[in-house]
Formats: structure tokens, sequence, C-alpha cells
């Protein structure tokens, strides 16, 4: 995929989020329950195997809270609570302390982190290694249960528990895919939304860059004819010959702008094409011109700063929240021009932009340093975000 057509996972990541989040609270309840257990079956284990492996539950547990509500990336501590899920599920046999006669209906601890380790591994893995994961939990808790470690259990009673977490954690699986395919279906039909808004912004910018050079030879051959008309000496007449020969030639140029893509674009086309496709990206958007002159840009450059634009109207209609105001402020100069979009929301933090925000990275400031441009954020928390984007001729 190429850089300047980077993925959007808006929905996507949104679901992620919402999802390590509501786990993250049912979490530390199962887990409290879990541990609470686990200091209760202490003097029935092996202290050496027992403490390490609760420990590592606990700081794991605390880790995805951390992760989740801090830091804003869980995946190392899902991956933690699985990996040491079945680190002590595979050590238990030899955990129990030896010699020691456990009690009737004696039900291990680990239990509770069994269902939690399967359904963290969809957050934790891509989803082959988590459906591996999802059914060998189980499995070992069936051979485990049935061990004298495990609390000696019947043939049928280890199946049923074992039955009931790949019931409970598949089904969860099942769900979260499903719900993540929905989300990137939303993801891939919002980017052809915006790849056809920068398309169309760059076509009108075009189009209407040829509007301009058929008015400007209109005029030209409007004038040679007025000329020509009002032709009395020779001089006059050599006159309007010039102006007849210059005209041609402008018509000429003309007819080859109309078979090929301008290599340069005027900042008033520019501005105008900016301000359609940022108004239907958002329709409560106030937009500002000033300095639109005839002044040109390569149009490189123009199809970047179309996208980079279109990409932060959209990043502001989905990230900012709650707004009463959405501005673009469009101001041409001598030496270049400025865009710059501004809203009243929530605002963010720029250097705590996730790995995942292509849509920043890539189709914002990229693009833009790419054609000579430069990128700032002006925004914090609870504040409102100014992106602005300049380019100046060198």
């Amino acid at each position: 995929m190429e850089s300047k057509r980077a993925s959007k996972s808006f929905a996507l990541n949104r679901l992620n989020g919402l999802l390590e989040k509501t786990f993250s609270v049912v979490v530390p309840l199962i887990g409290a329950q879990m541990l609470v257990n686990a200091v209760s079956q202490s003097q029935l284990l092996n202290p050496w195997i027992f403490w390490p492996g609760a420990t590592a539950m606990t700081v794991s547990i605390l880790g995805l809270v951390f992760g989740v509500w801090v830091t804003n990336n869980a995946t190392l501590w899902l991956r933690l609570l699985v990996v040491i899920t079945m680190l002590i599920l595979v050590t238990w046999p030899i955990g129990v302390a030896a010699g020691q006669e456990l009690p009737t209906n004696f039900q291990p601890w680990i239990w509770w982190a069994v269902g939690l380790a399967a359904i963290a591994s969809i957050g934790a893995f891509a989803l082959w290694p988590a459906t591996i994961i999802v059914v060998f939990l189980p499995v070992m808790w069936f051979f485990i249960r049935q061990t004298d470690a495990g609390g000696g259990q019947g043939f049928w009673t280890a199946l049923q528990e074992s039955t009931t977490t790949f019931i409970f954690s598949s089904t969860f699986v099942a769900l979260v895919v499903g719900l993540r395919y929905e989300a990137a279906k939303v993801d891939a039909a919002n980017q052809k939304a915006a790849e056809a808004a920068v398309e169309l912004a760059r076509v009108d910018a075009i189009e209407r860059e040829r509007s301009r050079v058929d008015a400007l030879v209109h005029d030209s051959v409007l004038t040679t004819l007025l000329v020509a008309a009002n032709a009395q000496n020779s001089e006059q007449r050599r006159a309007a010959t010039d102006l007849a020969t210059a005209a041609i030639a402008k018509l000429n140029e003309a007819k080859n702008v109309q078979q090929t893509v301008p290599e340069n674009i005027s900042v008033s086309s520019l501005f105008s094409a900016l301000e359609q496709a940022a108004s239907r990206a958002a329709g409560d958007l106030v937009v500002h011109i000033e300095g639109a002159t005839d002044a040109e840009v390569p149009s490189e450059v123009a199809a970047a700063f179309s996208e980079a634009t279109i990409q932060s109207v959209t990043n502001s209609v989905q990230h900012a929240g709650t707004v009463s105001k959405r501005e673009l402020f469009l101001r041409g100069s001598a030496r270049g021009f400025k865009v710059v979009i501004k809203d009243n929301g929530r605002g963010f933090r720029p250097s705590r932009i996730p790995k995942n925000r292509l849509g920043v990275r890539l189709s914002v400031i990229n693009r833009v340093e790419v054609v000579g441009g430069r990128v700032f954020f002006d925004t914090n928390l609870g504040e409102g975000t100014s992106v602005i984007l300049e380019w100046n001729r060198s």
C-alpha cells in the first residue's frame, strides 16, 4: 500500500479501545476473587512456584489497567496475562507441596484465569494464534483437573468445566471478530470516501485552472479582434498581427492544458477546490479565504495539501468530540500559502499520537513534508486543536 494512501482505522481502533477498557474493568474484579482463593490455598502449594506465579499474575492484571488507562497500549500486558496463565497451568502438577493431601472438591485458584486468558488472547495476538490458545487452555485444564494436583476430578466433571470455559471464551472471541470485521468495513468505506474527496479536490483544482486559462485566452483573442477591427494604418495592422500571433500561441497552449494535467495550479484555484472539498467533509465548517491570487504552485504540492487538509478536517470530525466551532483558514501570500484547520474540541497531545494513527503521520505530516511544506500542531487537552500547514517557495 502506498504511503500517501495510508490505512485509516478509526472505527476499528475505537472498538478495540472500548473492548480493552471494558476488559480492564472486569479483569481486576475477577482477579481479586482469584487472588483471594490463591492466598487461601498458598499453604497447600509449593511456595517456590506459587508465589512467583501469583505475583506475576497480579503484576499482569495491574499492568493491564495501567496500559489501558494511562499509556493507551495494553497489548504487552494482555500477552503477559496469557503467557503467565499458560505457564502456571503447565507447571501446576509440580506446584502442589510434596505429600500434601488436598481437601475434597479442591478447585485450583488458576481456574479463574483460564477464561480470562482465553479472552485476552484475541487482543494480544493475531486471529490464528488466539484461536489455538482458546482451544489449548481448556484442553490443558481438562487434563490437569483429572490429576491429583488438580483435585482428582472425574472425566465428566473435567470435561464439563473445560467445555464451559471453551464455549464462554470462544463465543466472546467470535463476537469480537465479528465486530472487528464490521468496523473494518466502516473504515474501508470511510477510506474510499476520503480518497474520493481528495481526488475530487484535485480534479476541481485542475478544472478551475483550465477555466482560468480559457478566460485569459478569451480576453487575448477578444483584444486582438478589437484591435484588428479598428486598425486604420500599417502600424496598427502590424500590432494586430503581433497580437494575433500571440493569441494563436495562447490557443495552442490552452489546447495542451486541456489534454494534460497542468504542471502548476494557481492559489485561487487550489483554495476554491479546498473550500468545496472540506465543506463536503464537514458540513458545519466555516471557511475564511484571504490572498487567493493567480500565483502558481506545483500540482504535486496542491495534491499533497489537498489530502492533508481533507484528512485534518476528517480527523477533527472524528476525534474532536463535541465542538461549537470548526473553521478552515486559507491564506495566500507572495511567497506561498497557509492552511489552518481549527476547532474548539477536546484537543490532544501531539507527542502522544499513537503509532496506529496513520492518518496523522502519513496523510498529513509526511505528505506535506515530502513536497517541502511544514506542519504544526497548536493543541492541548481541553483547549481545541489547530493544524497549520505551510508551503513557501524556496
